[in-house]
């Protein structure tokens, strides 16, 4: 090997040539993950040098030359040496040759020096040469080292809240500890707290979500360099993140994996936002639906009455054809009417945050049997039994809460048993008052339960189940119910069995009472 300088000798530059007898090894230096240097390995040798590391069978890695269980280098030595510049002379343990080394900083590593024994008082002499010109060279060291070491803070404080401004939690996994160790910002993202941003990868595995783990975990026995996945990661307190996860393979020398580094970014945001324009498209899918469909039956018949009266004049037009016609035009009204307050309110309730209501006093009794009478008009062969327990008053919206009651009792009517009346009770229960309607009948479907209050439910497939419906309505009935009841605070239930038919349960909070007197109607009351 040719020009290796920073040796011993004689010549003023220390320069060996190639024939030269003494053993002399390159080295350079391993780092670790936060930049200090761990290891040496040797990159080339003159030739005494490979017959010394041949006999000793030593591996590349400095830290595994040993003899007889002793380290033959003292790495931490050859460390000090790198950082500062200063000469180092050791002696190897177990060389009957009683052979020592010489330690010297050589561009970015090492030169490695195996002197014999009557070599020593030279290398010591110029140790002490090198030393007295090192100490100006350490002292320039350190300075550059200051100024590497306050960059890369920076660097590391600008990728940190670049990570943080992404909402990216970096993690790096080591395969042969099965250890992830994690950005502290993962505490801000997911709360978890700073004693377990390290861990074994089933930690991590157990928040995953049951319905994702299976796919998820799958890429821990996969060979790609690449791997990314969509799931729901568990929060600290309970709740579901929805994640985008990205790793990339890293390997060692021989092509081994080792390690996995990657980036985990919270986009539960960006998938609220994605469910909320899919729904809004639906939405409006159904919407137009209406316009279409629904308006044009009930506008049909208007069109066709007014036709036929035209066509056949007022002489030639019966008493009876003219009542018929005219009655015909005024439910089909009626009924376009209907629908289009229930639009209306569909509306308030998804863009003004909730149906508005006018409170004032109100007695429960009254509006119940209010109710009963307009449908029995309607329904002149059914029963109604109106149960009226104790005071019913405070402060509602008698209107609106006369549409829950129309709207409960009415589906009681149109889908309770034809021999058997309906029930509508009321009654106070400690702070709320409850309203209660019920029919005998066939039980509602569980699968049509879970979605009953859902708006245009009738348009997802209870239509032939709503056959011979009264007003040939939207399917925002029951929405429309829920959203008045939530808007005084309350609630809605339904139950529904064989034995006992239908109930639907509403609860409203008790306002305090108020000072002007209620309308008539207290006291209890049966009407049939």
């Amino acid at each position: 090997m040719m020009g290796l300088s920073w040796g011993p000798g004689a010549a003023p530059a220390w320069e060996l040539p190639a024939d030269s007898e003494t053993p002399c090894i390159l080295l350079e230096p391993l780092f670790g993950e936060t930049g200090e240097a761990l290891d040496f390995r040797w990159t080339s040798m003159n030739v005494p040098a490979e017959g010394f590391v041949r006999s000793l069978e030593l591996g590349r890695h400095v830290s595994l030359w040993a003899r007889e269980g002793a380290a033959l280098l003292d790495v931490g030595a050859l460390v000090r040496v790198l950082m500062r510049g200063v000469p180092h002379v050791g002696h190897l343990p177990g060389d009957a040759a009683g052979r020592r080394y010489v330690a010297v900083r050589h561009g970015e590593g090492l030169a490695l020096w195996l002197l014999p024994r009557d070599e020593g008082q030279a290398a010591d002499a110029h140790q002490a040469a090198r030393e007295r010109a090192a100490r100006e060279e350490v002292e320039a060291a350190l300075a550059r080292a200051e100024q590497t070491v306050s960059a890369l803070r920076e660097a590391e404080e600008r990728y940190r809240l670049a990570t943080r401004a992404t909402h990216d939690v970096l993690w790096d996994w080591h395969f042969a500890t099965d250890r992830v160790r994690w950005d502290p910002g993962t505490g801000d993202a997911f709360g978890h707290a700073t004693s377990i941003l390290e861990h074994k990868l089933g930690w991590w595995g157990e928040r995953v979500h049951d319905e994702d783990r299976d796919r998820v975990v799958e890429f821990v026995a996969s060979t790609g360099d690449v791997w990314s996945e969509e799931y729901r990661f568990q929060r600290a307190d309970g709740s579901w993140a929805h994640v985008l996860d990205r790793g990339v393979l890293a390997r060692d020398d021989e092509g081994r994996p080792v390690r996995m580094i990657g980036s985990m970014m919270d986009v539960t945001e960006r998938t609220r936002q994605l469910e909320t324009m899919v729904e809004e498209a639906r939405f409006r899918e159904r919407f137009i639906g209406i316009l279409g469909h629904d308006l044009r039956n009930p506008l049909n018949a208007i069109v066709l009455s007014a036709r036929a009266q035209k066509r056949r004049g007022p002489l030639e037009c019966t008493p009876e054809q003219h009542r018929q016609h005219a009655q015909r035009i005024e439910s089909s009204a009626t009924r376009m009417g209907n629908m289009i307050a229930d639009l209306l309110d569909l509306t308030r309730a998804r863009l003004a945050g909730g149906i508005p209501l006018r409170k004032g006093p109100t007695d429960l009794g009254a509006v119940c049997q209010q109710v009963v009478d307009e449908l029995s008009a309607a329904y002149p062969n059914r029963a109604v039994a109106v149960d009226v327990d104790g005071k019913a008053e405070g402060e509602w919206d008698a209107e609106r809460l006369a549409q829950v009651l129309s709207n409960l009792v009415g589906n009681a009517l149109e889908h309770g048993s034809p021999d058997a009346p309906v029930f509508l009770r009321c009654w106070a229960k400690g702070e709320h008052q409850v309203l209660e309607v019920q029919n005998p009948g066939s039980p509602i479907p569980e699968e049509l339960r879970e979605r009953l209050f859902d708006p245009f439910r009738q348009g997802e497939g209870e239509r032939a189940h709503e056959q011979g419906r009264r007003h040939g309505g939207l399917g925002l009935g029951l929405f429309i119910v829920k959203e008045i009841v939530q808007a005084h605070g309350g609630t809605v239930e339904v139950t529904s069995t064989q034995k006992d038919g239908t109930t639907f349960t509403v609860r409203l909070p008790r306002p305090p009472r108020p000072k002007a007197k209620a309308k008539a109607g207290r006291g209890r009351t049966r009407t049939a």
